[in-house]
């Protein structure tokens, strides 16, 4: 049976919170990590971004973010924002089309990529990326 992959980030970040203007507030002082993830949005460096658009993946759109430091006022725009189209529920898991390169949210907070994507990055020079098959572990009691 083939499942899709979460992605994670291997470098530690602190949580944002999406302002109504669009923007993201950091919540507290400390890292920004290349790969943010969290409920309903998924940012990536612009690095990332710039690699992803090569795989011209379907259901996918790229916005320009901005993180913003409120304490300092500084504003951050080394990030853009991935809105993934194909959503998914832990009980579909088995069920989904992952043919080709393709990027998944669940429930709105994870992301998953297909099998294809998930070896084409690892390949990739994003060493920080990591990739765990299916819902194995650390999903089981999270979901």
């Amino acid at each position: 049976m083939v499942l899709p992959f979460h992605v994670s980030c291997s470098e530690s970040a602190v949580g944002l919170y999406e302002l109504a203007d669009g923007r993201f507030q950091l919540i507290e002082d400390g890292p920004i990590a290349p790969l943010m993830v969290g409920p309903g949005y998924v940012l990536v460096e612009n690095r990332l971004a710039d690699h992803l658009r090569e795989f011209q993946l379907e259901r996918v759109r790229f916005v320009p973010a901005t993180i913003w430091h409120r304490r300092t006022g500084q504003e951050f725009r080394t990030h853009e924002r991935l809105v993934v189209g194909q959503q998914f529920f832990p009980d579909q898991i088995n069920d989904l089309n992952l043919d080709g390169c393709r990027l998944l949210g669940l429930n709105g907070e994870y992301l998953f990529a297909s099998p294809e994507l998930s070896h084409q990055l690892r390949e990739s020079p994003f060493s920080y990326l990591r990739f765990s098959e299916g819902l194995k572990g650390w999903a089981a009691n999270a979901i």
